[in-house]
């Protein structure tokens, strides 16, 4: 029975890692209508958020004045509308969008310039006003909602990084919550393999959040997160597991803050991937700017070599290469007549 058990708990992480590669490459679109009067320091901060980083992704931008159809080509599975002085405009289509059933961001300024929206109830939950006094602020919003309010969250979040930690926070604390539920309902005997497959596949549903395919390059991350969750848990067990009532209680606590720490971890390492991928990538088109550059004088000096020129002082200065061959500029002085 227990080795039925195991196998099913196995076969369900690899279903559980087959759902999020398939929800990974979801296709997503996103409507962003900007109001041509909005601050600048609105439309950067969104302009530059959402730049995708796969192909199954969408995003179209467009005037909220001059857009005649908000839902054509097809509908959009998220709207941001960034608004400015042409409340009427905004107002117009954030109700349109809303009444289709898209979730629509309304980016103001302060939430005192919303403009006054003429919605049903359930179109109105549709609708939320964001609004912060820094860029930063404003895209941790922007990405929290975005998360909420969205079916398609792990594929926004592996097109979009802004949106990548509010998603693994998301993911942690439901993963905790469920560890911390299963440990008091179980108490002290709660089921070991149960656990470890719960962070395995919380470590697959990082991993697609982050952008990564299901391959074998994520069997390190699955094995870091049930080493760290089994071993919090032996650790609990051991040292709380003898304390009546308490212990057991201190055992849920300690099996929902060992998760989030998991969770932590691994996004940690996704992030110094990333940082890693940036800096390979920076260095690679600095070489390569610099390889143009030697081209381009190396083209140059070879139209050049041997012509004679006059310098300032008024001696005959000939362009010659160097005794290596390389490129440079060396000079013939010859006395002025």
């Amino acid at each position: 029975m227990a080795n039925q058990s195991l196998i099913a708990k196995t076969t369900d992480m690899v279903r559980t890692g087959q759902e999020v590669e398939e929800r990974r490459c979801d296709y997503v679109c996103v409507l962003i209508l900007v109001d041509t009067t909005a601050p600048r320091s609105l439309v950067l901060p969104v302009r530059d958020a959402f730049v995708p980083r796969m192909p199954t992704s969408e995003v179209r931008v467009r005037d909220v004045r001059s857009i005649n159809d908000p839902l054509a080509p097809t509908v959009p599975d998220v709207c941001v509308v960034i608004a400015g002085r042409n409340e009427f405009d905004v107002a117009a289509k954030t109700t349109e969008l809303a009444a289709a059933g898209v979730p629509v961001a309304m980016v103001v300024e302060s939430a005192l310039d919303a403009p006054k929206l003429a919605l049903g109830e359930t179109s109105a939950r549709r609708v939320s006003v964001l609004s912060a006094t820094n860029d930063e602020v404003l895209v941790e919003r922007l990405a929290e909602w975005l998360i909420d309010a969205s079916s398609k969250s792990i594929a926004f979040a592996a097109n979009f990084p802004f949106c990548r930690k509010a998603k693994v926070r998301q993911l942690t604390n439901e993963q905790a919550l469920e560890l911390a539920t299963v440990t008091a309902k179980k108490g002290p005997g709660a089921d070991l393999p149960s656990m470890a497959v719960s962070q395995a596949q919380l470590a697959l549903a990082i991993a697609a959040v982050n952008g990564q395919p299901l391959a074998l390059g994520r069997v390190p991350e699955v094995l870091s997160a049930i080493a760290a969750g089994v071993g919090s848990r032996t650790f609990a067990n051991k040292a709380l597991g003898k304390i009546p009532l308490v212990g057991w209680l201190f055992q849920a606590g300690f099996g929902y803050l060992g998760t989030q720490a998991t969770g932590k971890t691994l996004q940690h390492r996704f992030d110094k991937r990333e940082e890693r991928a940036a800096g390979i990538k920076h260095e690679s088109r600095g070489m390569e700017t610099a390889r143009r550059v030697a081209r381009t004088i190396q083209e140059r000096f070879a139209l050049l070599q041997g012509v004679r020129v006059r310098s300032s002082s008024g001696a005959e200065v000939r362009l010659l290469p160097d005794a290596t061959g390389e490129v440079a500029l060396v000079y013939e002085q010859k006395e002025a007549e």
